[in-house]
């Protein structure tokens, strides 16, 4: 389980509480690193405001294909605005591997961009993993 979250670089899909009580669902990119994940955003995303007023949070990393497998779990999650530089410049090295010179790298790179940036920790309380790949086997 450990090596499929540093391995994949499908995105996590974080899911909370909106300020209206409504269910929210956000792709992010992320990094797991010492048993937590982290993520980067600006400071002004929804998913901050609403991370801010309830920190508890579900997610799941799961790819759209057959054989399904994939991560799910829930956790609490932490702003941190003094890691959002460093986590972002993590995020880039995992997702843009090649395309450095693309403009969205050096947009997100950017020192304005860079000034509101912050960090997403989701520390799990519980997680589990399925695969489905030898049940799936006769249908790929």
């Amino acid at each position: 389980m450990i090596q499929y979250l540093i391995d994949s670089d499908i995105p996590i899909r974080l899911a909370c509480l909106s300020t209206s009580d409504w269910p929210a669902v956000v792709s992010l990119w992320y990094v797991y690193r010492g048993e937590k994940f982290y993520c980067a955003t600006q400071n002004t995303a929804k998913i901050v405001k609403y991370l801010r007023c309830s920190p508890k949070c579900g997610f799941e990393i799961a790819g759209d294909r057959f054989p399904y497998r994939g991560i799910r779990g829930y956790g609490k999650a932490s702003i941190l605005k003094d890691k959002g530089e460093d986590i972002l410049r993590l995020l880039v090295q995992k997702y843009f591997k090649g395309k450095e010179t693309s403009r969205l790298y050096k947009l997100l790179l950017s020192e304005k961009h860079l000034q509101d940036e912050v960090a997403i920790e989701v520390a799990p309380v519980s997680m589990f993993e399925w695969d489905y790949k030898e049940r799936m086997s006769d249908s790929v």
